[in-house]
């Protein structure tokens, strides 16, 4: 072998030490004291930790509070991108020494503004947004962040009024959300029912344990992976002040997927791990737990390790009784007479958007080459076009030649329109239901979310027990 030739092998060869995979030194995790600060302020907290044009959380503190904020004026001064550790801290310090009043005005805007930050609100207010928009002296950066942009709208809606000529774009954007989501399927989460009236406890010690129990389910996530937060709110119409909702998070890496990227000439294929994000709502007054999380199938484990952590229980999940929907009264045009007569206060009108339905039936299948009988489902999805003139019922009749009373009904999807109140016009609001306990309630408001149960559990096809 030529030494030009053995100087080649010598380069496409590397040391073994060089093929070590490298270790990285885990440093310790910085966080912000918002939930410590404001633990009434879970939504404002989210709020001022992604927004980039930070110019826009002086002016949501001053325009709710209609004086200066001069800690946060001090702060940003017109600095771009999200805001350090440090400028955060003071910003929730100067939060919390204003009146309660100004705190829940300015968390109630705050959660109006998050809910139209998913995929389906961020096109929404890009579809309203113009290019004067981000022209001097606008607060907002041109290539900024879609929290910025929708905290932008609403701004302009609420407190700029008379400096636009564009009124109620954020209320168009939320309308505009409503109708993309329509067509599509929502995240589900689900439902339990607890103990009423047992507040929930979560000190350091009981935080180390709800971490393993975590870690025993999730397997692969070590307890000093994860990052755990809570946030409360309370009744300020009460002397105690009591909570009434407690929120629970918990972040960490969870599965990991491929990432293929190129870097000069050469293409990479990286593992790197996904954000996931478990979520325990919990009630106090009505003992009801809403778990949100994208694997289903522990949705009643992560219930239990709540229960048995926060709530100080124990036992089985069986102990704490789901929340149940019964959709057979769907199946039959006798719904539509009930939209009317059992429609509750705030709410204008009902309407079904679509349904699933299904004809379970026995049948011989082929199964590792023996014939076996298995119980085979096929979905039917029923949806009114919006120029349709039937009613859902007389369509599925005419299509199918036979009414839906031989079928199961699976899943429902209403739109409901919520009635008009001193603090929000009306708007509307979808409900989809998918037996026997999914209930999507992300999107909404909390008001709007116990609003659209009270009016399912009037319609009589919803139950808690």
């Amino acid at each position: 072998m030529s030494a030009v030739q053995q100087n080649a092998v010598e380069k496409q060869t590397p040391p073994v030490a060089q093929k070590q995979p490298k270790t990285r030194s885990t440093k310790p995790r910085q966080v912000d004291m918002g939930p410590q600060t404001l633990p009434t302020m879970e939504h404002f907290i989210q709020l001022v930790r992604k927004v980039h044009s930070t110019e826009l959380i002086r002016s949501l503190l001053e325009s709710a509070s209609k004086s200066p904020a001069p800690i946060t004026a001090a702060l940003i001064s017109g600095s771009a991108g999200s805001m350090p550790i440090e400028s955060r801290n003071a910003v929730f310090a100067e939060v919390a020494a204003m009146p309660v009043s100004i705190q829940i005005e300015i968390e109630d805007a705050s959660e109006r503004v998050g809910l139209m930050c998913d995929e389906y609100g961020a096109l929404a207010v890009g579809e309203l947004l113009v290019d004067e928009d981000f022209k001097e002296p606008s607060l907002l950066q041109t290539s900024t962040d879609k929290f910025s942009k929708a905290l932008y709208l609403f701004l302009q809606q609420e407190y700029w009024q008379a400096k636009t000529s564009q009124p109620g774009r954020f209320d168009h954007a939320e309308a505009r959300k409503e109708m993309i989501q329509r067509s599509k399927s929502e995240n589900q989460s689900s439902h339990y029912l607890g103990p009423k009236g047992v507040n929930p406890k979560l000190d350091d010690e009981l935080e180390a344990a709800l971490k393993q129990r975590l870690s025993e389910l999730l397997v692969n996530i070590k307890p000093h992976e994860m990052l755990v937060e809570q946030f409360v709110q309370r009744d300020f119409t009460q002397v105690d002040q009591p909570i009434t909702h407690y929120t629970l998070s918990v972040k960490f890496n969870g599965a990991h997927i491929n990432w293929v990227r190129l870097e000069g000439k050469e293409v990479l294929d990286d593992v790197l791990p996904a954000f996931q994000n478990l979520k325990f709502s919990w009630q106090i007054t009505k003992g009801a737990l809403s778990v949100f999380s994208d694997d289903v199938p522990i949705r009643p484990q992560l219930a239990a390790i709540f229960r048995d952590v926060v709530l100080g229980g124990n036992g089985s999940i069986e102990s704490m009784p789901v929340r149940e929907f019964d959709l057979m009264g769907f199946s039959t045009p006798a719904m539509l007479d009930r939209f009317k007569k059992n429609r509750i206060a705030g709410i204008d009108e009902i309407s079904i958007q679509h349904l699933v339905v299904t004809r379970p039936e026995m049948k011989m299948v082929q199964f590792k080459g023996k014939s076996v009988q298995r119980l085979v489902e096929n979905s039917l999805v029923i949806r009114l076009h919006r120029w349709e003139d039937r009613d859902i019922y007389a369509r599925a009749k005419d299509d199918l030649s036979e009414d839906l009373t031989a079928y199961v009904i699976t899943q429902v999807k209403l739109r409901m329109v919520v009635s008009k109140s001193s603090q929000r016009r009306a708007h509307n609001v979808s409900a989809q239901i998918t037996a026997p306990n999914g209930f999507n309630d992300s999107g909404k408001t909390k008001a709007d979310t116990e609003l659209v149960f009270a009016q399912l559990m009037s319609l009589g096809c919803a139950r808690q027990y």
